[in-house]
């Protein structure tokens, strides 16, 4: 499991530093041809205005690693805590395993 938690705060936090095309490259195919590195970097910006800024990430957590709808390479959601000058959000994403390892299949925007 820790691995899936590491890969879910690398995302984040290659997204928090400005690192949107390593970010990209982590999510699926089928992800990264819906969602372009721009409009991947208008949603974070989105939130982070939202939240006063974007000031770090907290510790991941698993929520779940059993769904209803989930797919057979679903491995887990996990919720990345994102720190803000004002509040906090958070992004949780999908981790599901592919051919070439794993990557983000969903993502979620703000608190759940």
């Amino acid at each position: 499991m820790t691995d899936l938690l590491t890969f879910a705060a690398n995302f984040a936090h290659s997204l928090v530093n400005g690192d949107s095309e390593s970010a990209h490259k982590m999510l699926s195919n089928d992800l990264r041809n819906k969602l372009t590195v721009k409009e991947l970097v208008t949603q974070l910006g989105v939130l982070a205005d939202d939240m006063g800024g974007i000031t770090g990430t907290g510790e991941p957590m698993v929520i779940l690693e059993e769904w209803p709808d989930m797919s057979a390479s679903d491995r887990a959601m996990i919720y990345v805590p994102l720190e803000g000058d004002v509040y906090s959000e958070a992004v949780t994403v999908t981790v599901s395993e592919a051919d070439n390892g794993l990557t983000i299949s969903g993502i979620e925007w703000g608190r759940p």
